[in-house]
Parts: structure tokens; sequence; C-alpha cells
């Protein structure tokens, strides 16, 4: 049906829905009287009606009315058989009261909390049981004066105020929390363990039941009952959240009602005004300290839980610092390390600058100044054979000048061009470097190259060349005046190739082997080289990652050992 066509708006179709279900719920309350005093042990109407209005806004007043008025109506026809105009009237004024004390109660409700965290903490439930004791104060106290009003008081008046004040106030500590509790979001983990324990507390209900039917145990179990329901309620209150505690303390109270009204039970006494107060107070004080005390623990163990969710995000943060500070620490170590490496490298750069301007400066100028002395001489000599001698001795000085600007380029070249890595032939290599200086000294070169070369070696050719091109010159020029021999060894292994290159010259002696590599050291007076060769070579195979070891004997040769890495 299109409720839109006929006049009928959403929230009016909300309003009749809840009328009805109020006074079902309000109708219901008969089934919680004594007869013989028309009084109701539980107004569940009370607790039902302020959780409606909580759950669905204070617009549904309507409903809480029209659904009152009909339930008071209906109460007075079974009881009178008709609806006279003073019950007519009283059922008006009752529902009116009801109507107040339910919107009351939920004033006072959104003045004192936030919906959303009703029954959560435990001073908040405090205030709940106040607001309860108050609603039920209010409507006790209105309905008994428009009974006096009406002429419809049939008990005493401080009996029916204290009567209705009691029932009312149970009703909304039983059926508030329970329906709110259903209907919000409560955060609960089953477990297997729980749901064992629900079975366990339904099963030991039935087995009071079934215990308190046997003659012999009956006046017991009844006498009793107060006190075997006190570890039931705290099993309940620590044990489970408010949906299940509010549960359980609703169907045990259900069942007090209803054996005591059948004349069974604990709080069956000689008048049923003494009976129903019993029983009011056994509901009041167990639903209280229940809600009471399953708030306080699912307070505490919101705390703990926030506590320990603390200690995670605390742990974390710890470990996320000191994660950070050792990366600072490891950085700083770092950069400290660098700082000495850099340091260390300015200050040998310095000094090899020093050494470097003296050394080119003196011997970029020696050949140049023996060339024009020798030029100076040869103006004035017409011997040709002494004019070939000097040509000679200015030949060999252009040419002594020449390999010390290449060593100086060759120097350049590996301190700023980076590696260029190629695929190696080393026999090419050596080859070729043969090749490069046989007219070195005129002399001829004995030589042995055994190439060991299975797999690919990577590796920057140039800088590759300037090594074997100074070490095998090397081998050939400071001979002992006997034919030059040099034995050329190369093995390649997974990583590295292992080279040697060996001479019969004439050695080096012990204490100059730990300064051959310096720049510019010589360590012989013969003046064949600038003293960069073996610098230079050392410095590149630095540069390849590589090592260099010397062993010599002075007068009988000296071995070179390359170990360097593939690329």
């Amino acid at each position: 049906m299109d409720f839109a066509k006929v006049g009928i708006e959403k929230n009016d179709l909300q309003v009749i829905k809840l009328a009805a279900l109020y006074f079902i719920i309000a109708a219901s309350g008969i089934l919680f009287s004594f007869e013989d005093i028309h009084a109701a042990a539980l107004l569940p109407a009370g607790g039902v009606g302020l959780a409606m209005m909580v759950l669905y806004g204070g617009y549904i007043w309507r409903s809480i009315l029209v659904g009152s008025l009909l339930a008071f109506a209906f109460q007075f026809i079974l009881s009178d058989g008709s609806l006279s105009w003073t019950n007519a009237v009283t059922s008006i004024l009752l529902a009116l009261v009801v109507t107040m004390e339910i919107t009351l109660g939920h004033r006072l409700v959104l003045h004192f909390f936030d919906q959303n965290n009703l029954f959560k903490h435990a001073g908040k439930v405090f205030q709940f049981i106040g607001i309860a004791f108050i609603a039920g104060l209010f409507f006790a106290t209105a309905a008994t004066v428009v009974l006096i009003i009406t002429g419809n008081l049939e008990l005493p008046m401080l009996l029916t105020w204290l009567l209705w004040t009691m029932a009312e106030t149970v009703g909304i500590l039983l059926f508030t929390p329970f329906i709110l509790s259903w209907f919000r979001e409560f955060k609960f983990a089953w477990s297997k363990t729980l749901t064992l324990e629900v079975v366990a507390f339904a099963l030991v209900l039935v087995g009071l039941t079934v215990v308190s039917t046997v003659p012999y145990f009956t006046p017991v179990v009844w006498k009793s009952f107060p006190y075997l329901s006190v570890p039931l309620f705290l099993w309940l209150a620590f044990r489970f959240n408010l949906q299940i505690s509010i549960s359980g303390i609703l169907l045990v109270s259900l069942l007090a009602v209803m054996f005591t009204l059948n004349g069974v039970g604990p709080f069956v006494m000689t008048s049923s005004h003494h009976s129903l107060l019993m029983l009011q107070v056994f509901i009041g004080v167990f639903s209280i300290s229940t809600i009471v005390l399953t708030s306080t623990v699912t307070e505490r163990r919101e705390a703990q839980r926030s506590v320990e969710q603390f200690n995670e995000r605390l742990e974390r943060t710890v470990a996320e610092r000191t994660k950070e500070l050792h990366e600072e620490i490891r950085i700083r170590k770092t950069a400290e390390q660098n700082t000495r490496v850099t340091n260390k490298e300015l200050r040998k750069t310095n000094a090899e600058l020093d050494s470097f301007v003296y050394s080119v400066s003196h011997d970029l100028r020696a050949p140049i100044t023996s060339v024009l002395g020798l030029l100076n001489l040869a103006k004035d000599e017409n011997d040709r054979k002494v004019l070939q001698n000097y040509l000679d001795m200015i030949s060999k000085s252009v040419i002594q000048q020449d390999l010390f600007i290449k060593d100086i380029l060759n120097l350049s070249r590996n301190s700023r061009l980076k590696l260029s890595p190629t695929e190696i032939d080393f026999q090419e290599i050596v080859e070729e470097i043969f090749e490069q200086l046989k007219y070195i000294n005129h002399m001829k070169v004995s030589k042995s190259v055994e190439v060991d070369q299975q797999k690919p070696f990577y590796s920057d050719e140039s800088r590759l060349k300037v090594v074997f091109n100074n070490l095998i010159s090397n081998a050939i020029r400071h001979h002992n005046g006997k034919e030059p021999q040099v034995e050329i060894s190369v093995q390649i292994k997974p990583k590295y190739a292992h080279i040697s290159i060996k001479d019969n010259g004439i050695g080096i002696a012990k204490e100059h082997l730990s300064s051959v590599f310096k720049m510019f050291y010589r360590a012989t007076d013969t003046n064949h080289g600038s003293g960069l060769g073996l610098y230079i070579v050392k410095e590149t195979i630095n540069k390849l990652q590589g090592t260099i070891k010397l062993k010599s004997e002075l007068n009988k040769g000296t071995e070179v050992l390359l170990q360097i890495p593939s690329l």
C-alpha cells in the first residue's frame, strides 16, 4: 500500500506500530499482578516505553499516550466488565501520567548520557538508577493522586504509592537496559568457554527448579534461593557483558514472579502485600547489583585493554625510535668513517701534490735543460761523430721527457675516469705490450707467457694495459747486463685473475721494498724512469679493487703478484 496516497506519513505509521506494541506490553502487566490486591509485581510498560523513546526519539510520545490509554481502559473493562465515565477519565489521566513519566525519563537520559555509552561506566549506571527511581516516584505519586481524585483507590494510599514506586522503578531497571543492550551495538567476543558457561548457567537454573520439586529439599531450596542467586548473578556480572547479564536477571525475575504468584517460593509471605514487597526488593537489589557489577567489570576490561594498547603503541614507538637512533648512529659512524677516510686521502693528496709539483718541475725541466745545453755544444762542433753523439743524447732526453709526460697522463686518467669494464683477452694484451716495447733497449728479450683463461673475465682494458706496460717495461729496462727474461703467468679463477710477472733484472734491495710504490720514489740511481711507474700501477690496481705484492732479491730479479677481481 502507498501510505502517501492515503495521507499517512512514515512517522505516523511508526507511531501506530509502536502504540500497538506498547499496548501489548502494558496489557501483559496483568500477568504479573496479584488478583486479590490488583497490584502488579512488575510494570514492564514503563521500561519498554523509555527504551522505545531513547531508540526512536521524543516524537513517539503519541505512541505511549495511545498505547497506555488503551491498556488502562482494557484493564478497567476486565475488572469491572464495562468502562464507566469515571474509569474512562481515570484511564486518560493515567495515560497522561505515564506519558509525562517516560518523557521526563527520556529528557533526563538525554541530559546526563551519551546514548551510545549508556551502561558502560559504573558512575553512569548509578545515574541511570537515579533516573529510574525519579521516574518511578513521579508515576507513583501522580497516579496515586489521580486514583484518589477519581475515587478508584482500593488500597491504602501509602501502600499503593510504595507498591507502584517499586514496580515502576524495577520495570525500568529490568526492561530498559535489556532492550537497549540488544538494540545497541555491544562488542563481545564469544568463545567455546563462554558458550559452555551460558549452558551451565541455564542448567543450574533448571537444576534448582527440579530440586525444588522434591519434597525433602523444597523448604531448603526455597528459603535459600535469594542466597543461591548471589553467586549466579556474580557469575553473570564478571563473565559476560550487559546483554547476557540483564537477560539472566530478567529470566530469574520472571521465574520468581511466576512462582510467587502461584504461592510457592521464598517470597511468599502471610499477605500478598508483603509477598509483593519482598519480591520487588529482591528483583530491584539484584538487578541494580548486577548492572553495576557488569558495568564496573566492563569498564575495568576496557581500561585494561586501553592500557595494553597504550603499552603496545609505546613499545612500537620505542622500538621505532630505537631503530631510528641505531640508524642515526650508524649514519653518523659511517659519516665519521668517511670523513676520516676523506681526511686521510686529503692529507695523502696534499703530500703527493707537493711532491708532484716539485718533481714535475724538476723532471720536466731537466731534459729541456739538457737538450738546450747539447744544442749549444752542437753549434760549435764540426766533427760528425761528436755531433751524432750529441743528437743521440738529445734523443734520449726527449724520449725520457715523453715517457714522463705519458706517466703523468696515465696518472691523471686513472684518478679522473670511471671504470669501464669490458671482456678481457689477456693473451692479446700481453702480446700487444711486448710488441710496443720490443725496441726499448735495442736488446733481445726472452719472454714466457702462459695464460689459462677458460672463462670470460671483465675489467677495464685501458687500465690493465697501463699496469702491464709499466711492469713489463720495468722488467726489460732494469736488466743486469744480461739478456732480459720476462715470465708472465695468468690464471683466471671464477672471481679473480691471478697474475705473476717475473724478471731476471737487478732486483730491489729490502730497504726499498716498502717505499717503491710511493710517488717519484726511485730505488736505484740508474735514472731509467720518472719514479711514477710503480705508483701508477699501485693506484690503478686500487681502482680495479685488486691487490699487488712484490718479491725481489738484489741482483737476482723481481716478481710482481697481482690479484684482480672480475668486474
